[in-house]
């Protein structure tokens, strides 16, 4: 039995969904719901205190140039001043214990902030976005950038400006697409903006650096493009967050905050975008583990004509090694030609026939000529039984191999769930002595749900029309194509690949 990828769905989403909420709510009130984590004013704080400047006074209010400034105490600081002791024990005494209301309250927020990001996926991101694999690796991931951030802000005294959240979008971005990258990035701005009460500042420098790197990150076929990405976000959100200081204040010293150094607000955004690059380049390997795709470094190694895999198919099947790579000229270059990825096309296409490589004299490219065909022989769906062990077959190889799995991906979608035409008519025209439905003469695979493997659906169908075509002529092969794309438009086979006819 073929096993393909995973698809998401509602019932996924919603579970996916509550599991983040839960896992999130936890983190943003652990330090209320624990007792030991009560800061006393007059005792080494066990964590980081963080008063929102909303909370305080006004003659207690903090701002720099404009800006409003919480009220921190640090881990292991003791608070020295009258009036910030009795703040601390005001604002520690008001919201423990959390009530129901307030913990529902939070965590039906984080649950919808989740499932509506999960959705967009889903509907608005194509094919890709709706595997279960991605949905949830995306919400590992951003989980994790969440809850790791909270726990910085707890047991550290680092400035919130300096938290790289735009890690998650940069993967994003590097491996899926902008849209993906952008809302990946408002879910963490906005999960991570309520850990401090959505303070003006923080809210300003969070989504100016995640989005940022959307805007920034423009060379996918170099992951060390990130760092440069991360550095110009981070300089995009401090000139942003001057720009809002000027608007709804005094603005800010420019020079005197950076000659504050570690308290500096513009350093701190800078360095954040700044870390964000680093941390994305040096965890890349556990991003393409969370989100099931591959590094171009290793679909590099896979373009090794020398590859195992290659040689066997050059070998016992090398009609079809002939049209895997003619495949791969063409498809790479199409894929270029739309920017989609064209060494994952190229890559795809060398693989996607690997199963003919088990009884290679049923595919006519490797048969030599003369040589009378297997099919003669065989009742129609015997033969479309034998054609289509090539989509299983190859799947199974490529996964014994070690192939990863968006490689794989090519061998079950080239054909998608189409039917073999040809056997099916031959079965109808032989009074069909079985009473057989379509469904024997239909591919066990799935949809292609990327530009790239449908580009190789399309173009594998056409080279296939394209050998019977009489005195070729430019004419006679652009209306091939034309009638190609049109069939496989209206079987569907298109419909969640996020190609368009623009």
């Amino acid at each position: 039995m073929l096993r393909t990828r995973l698809i998401a769905g509602r019932a996924s989403g919603l579970i996916l969904s509550a599991v983040f909420a839960s896992i999130v709510t936890l983190a943003s009130q652990v330090e209320v719901v624990l007792e030991p984590l009560r800061v006393d004013p007059v005792r080494p704080a066990p964590v980081t205190l963080r008063i929102p400047s909303n909370y305080l006074p006004k003659e207690s209010a903090r701002t720099h140039r404009g800006l409003p400034q919480p009220l921190v105490v640090r881990r292991g600081q003791v608070v020295s001043e009258p009036e910030s002791q009795r703040l601390v024990r005001a604002f520690e005494r008001e919201r423990r214990p959390p009530e129901q209301d307030t913990l529902l309250g939070v965590w039906i927020s984080y649950f919808l902030i989740a499932y509506i990001f999960l959705a967009y996926l889903r509907l608005f991101t194509g094919g890709r976005g709706g595997l279960l694999r991605t949905e949830a690796g995306l919400l590992v991931l951003v989980g994790a950038t969440c809850v790791a951030a909270k726990l910085l802000l707890l047991f550290t005294g680092l400035s919130p400006f300096l938290l790289p959240l735009a890690t998650v979008p940069l993967w994003a971005a590097l491996y899926f697409d902008r849209g993906t990258a952008t809302a990946s990035g408002l879910v963490i701005s906005l999960v991570c903006a309520s850990f401090l009460h959505f303070s003006m500042p923080v809210v300003v420098v969070y989504l100016a650096t995640t989005l940022g790197v959307v805007i920034f990150f423009h060379d996918r076929k170099h992951a060390t493009h990130m760092l440069v990405a991360g550095t110009a976000a981070g300089l995009f959100a401090a000139l942003v967050l001057i720009s809002v200081a000027m608007s709804v204040g005094n603005g800010i010293d420019v020079i005197g905050d950076v000659a504050r150094l570690n308290d500096s607000v513009l350093l701190s955004t800078i360095a954040g975008g700044m870390l964000s690059g680093v941390v994305a380049v040096l965890l890349q390997r556990l991003a393409t583990a969370a989100l099931g795709v591959v590094t171009r470094g290793r679909l590099q190694e896979l373009t090794d004509v020398d590859h195992p895999l290659l040689r066997k198919m050059a070998r016992d099947a090398p009609g079809s090694w002939q049209h895997a790579r003619a495949m791969a000229n063409l498809a790479e270059g199409a894929a270029a030609a739309i920017g989609a990825d064209a060494l994952s096309t190229r890559v795809g296409a060398y693989y996607h026939d690997l199963g003919k490589t088990i009884q290679p004299k049923y595919f006519v490219e490797n048969l030599v000529a003369g040589e009378p065909t297997p099919h003669a022989d065989l009742e129609p769906d015997v033969s479309a039984d034998a054609i289509m062990a090539h989509v299983v077959e190859g799947a199974r190889i490529l996964r014994e191999g070690g192939i990863p799995e968006p490689v794989v991906e090519f061998a079950y979608t080239h054909h998608g769930t189409s039917v073999i035409e040809y056997f099916w008519h031959k079965c109808l025209e032989d009074g069909n002595p079985k009473g057989l439905s379509d469904a024997a003469f239909r591919y066990p695979g799935m949809r292609p749900r990327t530009k790239e493997t449908a580009i190789l659906m399309v173009i594998d169908a056409i080279e296939a029309a394209a050998r019977t075509v009489d005195e070729p002529t430019r004419e006679k092969f652009e209306a091939v194509v034309q009638r190609v794309t049109n069939i496989k438009l209206r079987q569907g086979q298109l419909d969640v690949c996020g190609l368009t006819m623009e």
